[in-house]
């Protein structure tokens, strides 16, 4: 039985091949119609470019290249775009990271986790001096800009070894300009050219505690204010005394800044008499020190 085709007065078939045609398989009219009629593919020919399209088959990898080439071309512009931004917006640099989780520790080398102190070797004695055992003056200071320059006289005429004494300041309730010049101060006798002045580690702490008693003779010492003034110093010297110490310091020496006469050797003195807390009496000498072992 015989294919209908279409016919030819549609003129769709009139260049069309009958069943009963012979197919040439060389012959230079074929073309993909006439293939598909005769069930007979050429794949050579099917893949020779055909005149009348204007562009070539292009293989899927083509559009891979593509499609990388794009994917380069972005990287580069974010790229280029984050330099510029770097580079004419440096405050850009700093910003801060957000994380979901907290920051890991960072550990340095240089910290000592882990301190051993024998206090064995710390005992207070009554030749101090020769064990090369440390002092800490503490002195809490409140409205004593008047007496500073005193009292750093003080300090540079003390015979114990500077290098052993650490001092301790305690600045509380100071309306003048007490903690500026003892920073100068500490500044210029740390900076003396004579290698005997300086002293040893200083410490500086600022710590109100709301004392309101007036400076004055007659505030300080008058008896109605007496309970309420001498409580908030206790606490200011134990405040101080629990910041400074350290558990190689012997010995704890005290020191007012308006001491106005007092021996250059009274640390080495008050060692000599090889007590853990010796307190002078105020009714015999006109000053408030005391020196005390750490023990």
């Amino acid at each position: 039985m015989n294919r209908l085709h279409a016919s030819a007065n549609n003129g769709y078939g009139a260049n069309k091949k009958h069943d009963g045609d012979i197919y040439h398989h060389h012959h230079e009219k074929s073309d993909l119609e006439s293939k598909y009629i005769w069930g007979m593919t050429d794949l050579v020919d099917d893949e020779k470019p055909d005149p009348s399209f204007g562009h070539r088959f292009e293989p899927r990898r083509r559009a891979i290249h593509n499609r990388n080439r794009l994917i380069r071309l972005a990287v580069f512009l974010l790229t280029l775009v984050a330099l510029i931004v770097l580079f004419f917006f440096p405050s850009t640099r700093h910003l801060p990271s957000i994380s979901s989780s907290p920051p890991a520790p960072v550990f340095d080398s240089e910290i000592e986790t882990l301190r051993y102190y024998d206090l064995e070797d710390v005992q207070g004695t009554s030749v101090g001096w020769e064990r090369e055992e440390r002092v800490l003056l503490c002195t809490p200071l409140r409205d004593a800009a008047p007496h500073l320059p005193m009292f750093f006289a003080h300090l540079r005429n003390f015979t114990y070894p500077h290098h052993l004494i650490d001092l301790a300041f305690l600045v509380s309730d100071s309306k003048d300009e007490t903690e500026h010049m003892l920073t100068e101060m500490l500044e210029a006798l740390q900076a003396d050219p004579d290698p005997s002045q300086p002293y040893g580690e200083i410490s500086v702490i600022h710590k109100d505690f709301g004392q309101a008693v007036g400076q004055d003779f007659e505030s300080r010492h008058g008896f109605a204010a007496q309970a309420s003034r001498r409580k908030l110093m206790a606490r200011a010297r134990n405040w101080l005394l629990s910041a400074a110490l350290r558990p190689y310091h012997s010995w704890v020496y005290w020191r007012d800044a308006d001491v106005e006469t007092c021996p250059f050797t009274i640390i080495e003195d008050l060692m000599r008499h090889d007590r853990d807390i010796i307190v002078p009496s105020e009714s015999i000498i006109p000053c408030s020190h005391h020196l005390q072992t750490d023990s």
